[in-house]
């Protein structure tokens, strides 16, 4: 079991990266998981298959761990605190042959590969190790969408300047025809360094000064293409997470707490929003229609206080009914806290149902649709609010309407399968 000197009550079923420390607070071991408490758990609830993990276990005082959005931050940010720290335990991982690395070849035109400890020469950079291979291949195919380099570069291998496979899914800015140059390319790839160093605040910054100069020159093809990096960093991972992690531990936290004020003034709410539901609505022309609403408690997804509502309404679709409904039996929980904020996956039609139900009630608690077209905030009257799209507030607000829609389609499916008679388990193995 967990030993008692570690408050399991805080360690989350949620991904994230675990610091274990000694009687001396110094770091001994760095992990990442998709699932913390689980992880961590099995340290403690089975004897340890091996002594190296066994004396390991015996030194472990204390326990830090780190929430992140996805897999990729996990493996970014365990490969930064592995780095900065050289954790006794982790050692292994740097002298082993067998684990994996992100390498940049020492080329005019330099490639991204996996690569083993004895095939790092010639390196013009390389990260790792990393434990799990797989882990980096599906990372690297989701950063190569926001950082597009050339497998087939210009060299002895590519003398005829043939397409290499990448360029035709528009993977690759095509160094491979001559269609860049090679300071062009090498800007990529140097980009694409400064990210996975964990530089993210200054890359940031870097691209959204070059978008403006490229913009004041009237170049405007080259703007937008310093812009589409630029939301592609922000889309795969929060902004300035990894990196300022690294300065300050209690980064997540501030974040969180900034976007809150920042939202507070956009809706000019009277409080801090420190309770904020969202909710959704998942159907297939009107059949097996579920309901979800999903809870951020300051700031952080809180699944403890999700709940889910099979909608009794049949026949056609009816957004506007199901939210009606699904707002109704919400509110008859009296148990249930009751939120600072309101948000609705939706637009205007949808928030006037769910609006209505609460002056039933006489209860005056904020509440907005967003739209996923526009990102608009729509009121149940009034004016139509408008946040940029690179608002802390906004990007608040998106990531509980899509975990709405995420909870809401989960059930749905769920419902759907069970009423052709198959076992959700059984279907997932399909």
């Amino acid at each position: 079991m967990i030993p008692n000197f570690i408050d399991k009550d805080q360690i989350p079923h949620k991904p994230g990266v675990y610091i274990f420390k000694d009687f001396n607070k110094r770091v001994i071991y760095v992990g990442k998981a998709i699932d913390l408490y689980s992880r961590v758990s099995s340290y403690f609830f089975s004897s340890p298959s091996n002594l190296k993990t066994q004396v390991l276990v015996s030194k472990i005082k204390s326990l830090e761990t780190v929430l992140v959005e996805s897999e990729l931050e996990a493996l970014i940010l365990e490969a930064n605190l592995i780095k900065k720290y050289l954790p006794e335990y982790n050692i292994r991982l740097t002298d082993d042959k067998d684990y994996l690395y992100i390498k940049i070849t020492k080329e005019s035109y330099p490639r991204i590969i996996t690569a083993r400890k004895q095939d790092l020469k010639n390196s013009l950079k390389y990260f790792g190790p990393f434990p799990s291979s797989k882990t980096v291949k599906n990372s690297l195919r989701d950063l190569r969408k926001v950082f597009p380099w050339c497998s087939n570069p210009p060299g002895p291998r590519n003398k005829k300047n043939k397409a290499c496979f990448y360029f035709h899914l528009n993977l690759c800015k095509g160094a491979c025809v001559g269609k860049i140059t090679q300071t062009e390319y090498r800007q990529t790839i140097k980009l694409f360094i400064k990210f996975m160093e964990g530089k993210k605040a200054e890359l940031i910054n870097e691209l959204a000064e070059k978008m403006l100069q490229e913009a004041n020159n009237l170049d405007f093809e080259k703007a937008e293409a310093f812009k589409k990096i630029l939301s592609g960093i922000q889309y795969i991972t929060q902004p300035n997470k990894l990196s300022a992690y690294l300065e300050n531990p209690n980064f997540l936290s501030q974040q969180n707490l900034q976007a809150l004020t920042f939202l507070q003034k956009d809706l000019k709410l009277n409080a801090l929003p420190e309770r904020i539901e969202g909710y959704d609505i998942s159907n297939i022309q009107g059949v097996d229609a579920t309901g979800s609403m999903v809870v951020l408690t300051h700031g952080e997804v809180d699944k403890s206080e999700y709940r889910k509502f099979k909608i009794k309404i049949s026949g056609k679709p009816n957004d506007v009914g199901m939210h009606q409904e699904m707002m109704q039996r919400r509110l008859k929980h009296s148990e249930w806290k009751l939120p600072d904020l309101i948000i609705i996956d939706g637009g205007r039609g949808q928030v006037k149902a769910a609006y209505e139900q609460l002056q039933k009630r006489n209860l005056n608690i904020p509440i907005f649709g967003l739209a996923k077209r526009l990102e608009w905030l729509y009121p149940p009257d009034g004016e139509i609010i408008k946040l940029p799209k690179r608002s802390l507030a906004l990007r608040l607000l998106q990531k509980i309407r899509d975990e709405a829609h995420r909870f809401a389609i989960n059930y749905h499916r769920k419902l759907h399968l069970k009423s052709f008679g198959i076992d959700r388990k059984v279907s997932s193995r399909l």
